[in-house]
């Protein structure tokens, strides 16, 4: 009994000791055991040995991020903490800063400051950047200095995606029914970041109020530019647009409706002609082609041809407005005439429009007539006043070379010498203190010493102007006296100088020359 009674404590010692050994063994291993199946296993220097770590940084969200798919621009917020994991659970490491890295790139404007407890977040926009069709590795790195290395053990895995939108413009040029309804050079399908996604396929609907009439698709080109898009021939114009897309799981879904798409099946006039057309004229033919079924829709950017009784006269383009302008001649035969505008298409409809207008017998317009009568009278008056003003300016032209010079005193010196026998004397006394004076005051030319009367008289002509019909005779008789004549002159010949001098005299002055003695 005794010794029965001395094995059965032994045997709970035994059993003490070995729970405890079973404890040392397994606790090592819980932290890896605890570690969420999301979570990957990661040591960025395989080599680094435990007496060389100084912390360890965990990521440690509990589920949502890792193998995961985020759209650009979203928001995911990483949690983790900076410790030590020696011994198990040990103690933080507070106000370090931590960033997030990207395949190996750090986004430092993207980071926390630990807590007191070691434990940070980060919230990561997810940068439009990153590649869509490819993984991307999310870690969490110190990017604060530390006393020795840091041991990374954990980062995640996640997918981006992106959304779309259509790049569209709305529709400006009026379209016929039954062609393709193009889209403009700058109409994309587009990504967030603005990319175009080329060979990409678009769902498209055309509705009739709220019922869909129409559907199908087509394909982006390889620039990503949306290609034309049938447009239904049932007869209906106020149809509406709607464009889809979707490239799941990469790009997400987006869509358009496109409204008052402008859409006609046949057209109209407003005509734009003068009020009175007659015949053998110019006619201009000008108008704006608009809808028949809206005319408040124009038909802008169409080639039309214009016809005049049925035969061509011009193919033109209407301008932004639907508006255009021809002109024709018309022949000079009157009556009524039609005058059409017809719409060419590629699908071979009959589009056109006509209009009548009634074509007149030239008349004599009221103001030829008025001309006719009045017109010789008004040229008699016209004539009379252009010779009054012609008569006018020459008088006033004449007045503008005379000169007022008062010659009393010497013409009493002239009759003086002449009274006095001294004929050559006062000849020479005419040209000299007379015709010399008037030609000072006049011109303000003095003779020169050196310049004989025969120059001047050639200065007076030439650079004075004067009439060589009455200068030349005059001086040259004055030049003949003085100089071939001398004190061989006679009454008659003094007062034959003195009529010579008369006109030269008038020329300068606008009056006779007259003596009275």
């Amino acid at each position: 009994m005794r010794i029965i009674n001395l094995l059965k404590p032994n045997k709970k010692v035994s059993y003490t000791v070995l729970v405890l050994i079973c404890i040392f063994i397994i606790f090592p291993s819980l932290p890896n055991l605890q570690m969420p199946n999301y979570q990957i296993l990661h040591n960025k220097d395989q080599n680094i040995k435990s007496s060389g770590i100084w912390a360890t940084l965990d990521l440690i969200n509990p589920v949502g991020i890792n193998n995961s798919r985020f759209t650009h621009n979203s928001i995911i917020s990483v949690q983790g903490r900076l410790f030590n994991r020696i011994p198990p659970g040990g103690e933080g490491k507070p106000d370090y800063a931590v960033a997030i890295e990207v395949d190996d790139v750090v986004f430092s404007n993207f980071n926390d400051v630990t807590d007191s407890n070691g434990y940070f977040q980060i919230d990561f926009i997810i940068d439009p950047s990153l590649d869509i069709y490819s993984s991307h590795k999310i870690e969490a790195t110190v990017i604060d200095s530390t006393p020795d290395t840091v041991e990374y053990r954990t980062h995640y895995i996640i997918n981006v995606n992106t959304t779309s939108y259509f790049d569209v413009n709305a529709p400006v040029n009026a379209k016929l029914i039954g062609e393709f309804y193009d889209f403009d050079f700058d109409d994309y399908l587009r990504q967030l970041d603005d990319s175009a996604i080329p060979s990409s396929l678009i769902n498209y609907y055309w509705y009739d109020g709220p019922v869909i009439v129409d559907s199908n698709f087509v394909f982006t080109d390889g620039s990503g530019l949306i290609q034309p898009i049938f447009i239904p021939d049932i007869g209906i114009t106020n149809l509406d647009l709607r464009l889809t897309f979707e490239l799941s799981p990469d790009i997400g879904y987006s869509e358009i409706w496109l409204t008052n798409m402008k859409l006609f099946s046949n057209i109209s006039c407003i005509w734009s002609l003068p009020t009175t057309i007659t015949a053998s004229s110019d006619l201009r033919i000008s108008g704006q082609v608009v809808s028949r079924e809206d005319p408040s829709l124009a038909i802008n950017k169409r080639f039309v041809d214009i016809f005049y009784e049925g035969s061509f006269v011009q193919s033109v383009q209407t301008d932004l407005n639907g508006r255009f302008s021809v002109v024709h001649s018309l022949p000079d035969w009157t009556g009524q005439a039609s005058i059409s505008v017809q719409l060419p298409n590629a699908l071979g409809k009959n589009l056109s429009t006509q209009h009548f207008v009634t074509i007149q017998t030239p008349s004599t317009p009221p103001f030829l007539l008025f001309f006719s009568i009045f017109l010789p009278i008004i040229g008699v008056v016209v004539g009379g006043l252009a010779f009054y003003g012609y008569r006018y300016y020459k008088k006033q032209n004449k007045l503008s070379k005379v000169v007022n010079l008062p010659l009393e005193d010497k013409i009493v010196n002239l009759k003086i010498l002449k009274e006095s026998g001294r004929l050559e004397e006062s000849l020479s006394y005419l040209f000299i203190a007379i015709y010399m004076d008037l030609i000072g005051a006049k011109f303000g030319r003095i003779r020169k010493n050196n310049e004989t009367i025969r120059d001047f008289a050639i200065i007076s002509v030439k650079n004075l102007n004067l009439s060589p019909a009455t200068i030349y005779p005059f001086i040259q008789k004055v030049e003949e006296i003085i100089y071939a004549k001398p004190f061989q002159i006679t009454d008659k010949e003094f007062y034959r100088t003195i009529k010579l001098f008369s006109p030269v005299y008038y020329e300068l002055t606008g009056f006779n020359f007259e003596l009275n003695f």
